[in-house]
């Protein structure tokens, strides 16, 4: 066959199938008129109009969805007119609003079909497949990743004179789980002073360092921790809402702060005065490598943006603050085993700060764990979970009867309940795990709440704080879970949990073979007054005795992951010989000195480290950079 016919018969099929790789995908037909479907988005159901002529999608109209605003706004306006525009579904997704991108997309597609079309060719024509575009750019500091760690550096090196770039692969600075999560913890601040609150960074410093038992860098951590009263009274100098939050673990004292604002409108405060300092921020930009000169030294950034576009920034010093691998499934199973974690927190943190530094020579350090859910348990299979979940997950965190998957105990459950965020590092290591309790402990805590089922126990700080009747609204989550009976049913059809009137009939379902003779023996201890398998406290011991029987299955839940790469007390990532990769920089998450594995009992450390070791990093480098 002739070259030039080969080629023609080639783009003919091409074309036929719309795979030609840019503008529209092939021809298609409709019947015209209106339709609309709802998919499931990151919060629930995403309902989308489209309109149709018999030729092509005219509109595409999002009528309602809960999605997170800020975070999921970009994708409501981009999505549906990318699809119009292209007439194609074979587009590239939000970063950041992965759900909402996907659920738009999918509700477009039922559309489709409903109006006759050609869903096989939508799907599979549109996207440009050009030759990439090169853009080089130059700075003194880039800033890979605009969380709490990256967006602090930023500003703290801009107001002393540094030029930055920030780069963040989400379309706003709403995703990260600074931009989200409830407060950080902090010493010495205004807000503390004048709540008449004594919180010395001595006393912070020597309860953290001393729950880490030399695990961590604590002359990093002294540092980090010192930053963190200034810079949340520079927060609030520049007019976040700053309030103190109550101790709800009963540590021993108050350093945890809240945020009045979230997402977008939280960050804002940081993003505007960046880049009233002169630095820049580039959004949908993923760094994929380091730039290192023949020595080693690193200067600068590769990245991808949208368009095929790859951007090299040079620069003095590069800092890495992408927030860890909670997306990253490859990551979490190479660390911790085949098991689920199901991710509560930022997605797009798949650990591309930790493989670049490593790439560049860097090295691992040892404190791998998670910042786990201290609200409830969760399962993938109840969907995504919000705070209000199926109210039958949170047993989990209740301190009762809890088996792993051979029907055994495994750990104190009183652990749980006392601190689920680090406690539930025990469920981490059984992956799957089930709470049993029969049906006068299930009504009563539907009807009563646990606290006062346990007949108010004063050993139970977390529950005397959090679950009482006084407890305050604010915190309290769910202290009556009044609406598990009517939930239950919903959670059976998911194939969560199960009701029977006997425990063989309950420990079959799930496969507990060892469940009747551990309910037996956890009876006698009940019966007792005294847990002769792990000790725990008497007040927690409610036989499992009267059906019918209730098992719930549970899967590990994360805000956060722990653990990432090494570095010494300036924040510079340092190689297996200690010694430190020049013009390479690591913050937050993705310094896997600063946390401990189990997490740090008082809550809100994640956060606060964050802020601080950010803080300490825009020091050290506009320093460095002079």
């Amino acid at each position: 066959m002739k070259k030039g016919l080969f080629l023609t018969l080639i783009l003919a099929a091409l074309m036929l199938f719309g795979v030609t790789g840019c503008g529209q995908s092939g021809a298609n037909s409709y019947t015209a008129g209106t339709y609309t479907s709802s998919q499931e988005g990151k919060n629930g159901p995403v309902e989308v109009q489209v309109k149709f002529s018999a030729k092509k999608i005219q509109s595409v109209e999002i009528i309602s969805s809960k999605e997170t605003p800020g975070i999921s706004d970009p994708a409501r306006e981009r999505i549906p007119q990318a699809i119009v525009d292209k007439q194609s579904l074979n587009i590239d997704t939000v970063a950041g609003a992965t759900y909402t991108s996907n659920a738009i997309i999918s509700a477009v597609a039922d559309c489709v079909e409903q109006a006759g079309g050609n869903l096989a060719a939508l799907q599979n024509g549109g996207k440009d497949t050009a030759k990439a575009e090169k853009k080089e750019a130059s700075c003194d500091i880039v800033v890979v990743g605009a969380g709490a760690a990256g967006l602090t550096a930023a500003l703290t090196a801009s107001e002393l004179g540094a030029h930055v770039i920030v780069i963040e692969k989400g379309a706003n600075a709403g995703v990260s789980n600074g931009a989200n999560a409830g407060g950080p913890i902090a010493a010495e601040t205004n807000v503390q002073k004048e709540a008449g609150v004594d919180m010395p960074l001595e006393t912070l410093f020597t309860h953290m360092s001393g729950f880490a038992k030399n695990t961590v860098n604590e002359s990093l951590l002294k540092k980090a921790l010192s930053q963190t009263g200034e810079t949340i009274d520079l927060f609030e100098d520049l007019g976040m809402g700053v309030w103190l939050r109550p101790d709800s673990y009963g540590i021993g004292f108050r350093a945890r702060h809240g945020f009045r604002e979230r997402g977008v409108d939280r960050m804002k405060f940081l993003t505007d005065e960046i880049e009233a300092n002169g630095s820049k921020i580039f959004y949908e930009t993923r760094g994929t490598s380091l730039v290192q000169d023949a020595d080693g030294t690193v200067t600068g950034v590769v990245a991808a943006q949208p368009g095929n576009v790859e951007l090299t920034i040079h620069a003095k010093v590069v800092l890495l603050a992408t927030g860890g691998y909670l997306g990253s499934e490859e990551k979490i199973h190479e660390k911790f085993g085949d098991i689920n974690i199901i991710p509560l927190g930022n997605t797009l943190s798949v650990g591309e700060g930790i493989d670049m530094a490593l790439a560049a020579g860097g090295s691992e350090d040892r404190n791998w764990g998670i910042v786990a859910n201290e609200f409830s348990a969760a399962n993938a299979k109840a969907g995504t979970w919000s705070f209000n979940c199926n109210q039958n997950l949170r047993f989990g965190i209740y301190g009762g009867l809890l088996v792993n998957r051979e029907g055994n105990r495994f750990f104190n459950e009183k652990e749980m309940a006392d601190n689920p965020l680090c406690g539930a590092e025990a469920t981490v290591r059984e992956n799957k795990y089930y709470a049993v309790m029969d049906a006068a402990y299930y009504d009563s805590v539907a009807k009563i709440g646990i606290f006062e089922t346990l007949g108010r126990p004063d050993s139970w700080e977390a529950g005397k704080r959090n679950l009482s009747a006084s407890a305050p609204d604010s915190i309290a989550h769910a202290k009556i879970l009044d609406k598990a009976p009517e939930q239950l049913q919903e959670a059976i059809e998911q194939g969560w949990a199960y009701k029977a009137d006997t425990i063989e009939d309950l420990g079959a379902h799930f496969g507990l073979e060892n469940l009747p003779a551990t309910v037996a023996e956890y009876n006698t201890y009940c019966e007792a007054g005294r847990d002769e398998q792990f000790y725990k406290d008497k007040s927690f011991l409610i036989p499992v005795s009267e059906g019918p029987f209730y098992v719930f299955e549970y899967e590990p839940s994360a805000w956060c992951t722990l653990g990432g790469v090494r570095v010494d007390d300036s924040l510079r990532v340092i190689d297996d010989s200690n010694n430190p990769i020049p013009g390479l920089y690591a913050a937050g998450l993705d310094a896997g000195s600063l946390y401990t594995s189990p997490y740090y009992d008082n809550e809100g450390s994640a956060f606060g480290l964050a802020l601080g070791s950010g803080r300490l990093a825009g020091k050290l480098m506009a320093a460095a950079v002079k």
